[in-house]
């Protein structure tokens, strides 16, 4: 009776463990998209990049308390976009509600050869 008592206690847990944190990504991927979206249009369409084939990195930065982009990484091959990125994004304000302040975010991007 005791290891039936507690195996029903892991199972409740384990359960209430996964469904709370499976609602916190949807609204979470949603908040991301937002600011993926707000940083492309940003960066804008046309990146004074040369290149000779499409390659991709990683943009990790937070928001502070003012709602200001600080870049902490570009991690991306091409060393004239990781100074581009720094140089557009770093300090300047976005208007997404939902953002949690002083968390890293990782976004993906991919650089096209023009």
């Amino acid at each position: 009776m005791r290891n039936l008592k507690s195996i029903i206690a892991i199972i409740a847990i384990s359960l209430a463990t996964t469904f709370s944190t499976h609602a916190t990504e949807k609204n979470y991927s949603k908040v991301t998209q937002q600011l993926r979206t707000e940083l492309v249009s940003m960066l804008g369409d046309k990146v004074q990049v040369e290149l000779k084939e499409s390659t991709s990195g990683e943009i990790s930065f937070m928001v502070n308390n003012k709602n200001e982009i600080v870049i902490i990484s570009v991690d991306s091959n091409v060393t004239e976009f990781n100074s581009l990125v720094k140089r557009k994004l770093n300090y300047k304000k976005i208007n997404v509600k939902g953002v949690k302040k002083q968390e890293i975010y990782i976004i993906p991007v991919k650089i096209n050869a023009a």
